[in-house]
């Protein structure tokens, strides 16, 4: 890693956020002498430090590692078969519970299509025509849709 990686990694999340070094320490508990220690001298943090602030930035804790140079992007990936079900469907189930957490609890009439809307909310409503059939009504052409009925021409 080259020196200052780290804190320039840092920086950037910080800034991406607007936050300063010390909202930092606060929500992660670094000591904020420990975060000048990183700006100054360049110093890589130890594990338990990269763990907080990843958690206090609410980023996965590897990616963080490969963002600021700690890890080769080689190194933070492992074939599926390193991991034993038990890991795989724990990770399955923390990540299905933290999208799940973000989802609002409240009944869901309408698609919502926007771009980045990581769970693409999607419900039958009981006192409309299925969700499904709204929309294989509206993936049609108009080049798709039926005529119209018109008078009959008897040719």
């Amino acid at each position: 890693m080259a020196d200052g990686q780290w804190w320039a990694y840092l920086q950037a999340q910080l800034e991406q956020r607007g936050w300063k070094p010390a909202q930092l320490a606060r929500a992660s508990g670094v000591s904020e002498s420990r975060i000048s220690d990183w700006r100054k001298r360049g110093s890589p943090p130890t594990i338990p430090n990269a763990r907080a602030v990843a958690k206090a930035l609410g980023e996965p804790l590897v990616p963080l590692l490969v963002g600021a140079g700690l890890l080769e992007p080689a190194e933070a990936r492992q074939s599926l078969s390193a991991y034993s079900v038990r890991e795989l469907l724990d990770e399955i189930d923390a990540r299905f519970g933290d999208l799940t957490s973000r989802v609002p609890d409240v009944h869901v009439n309408k698609a919502t299509f926007e771009r980045g809307n990581p769970l693409q909310l999607v419900a039958d409503s009981p006192s409309t025509e299925p969700m499904r059939v709204q929309q294989e009504r509206e993936w049609l052409s108009e080049a798709e849709q039926p005529d119209e009925p018109g008078p009959d021409t008897g040719a």
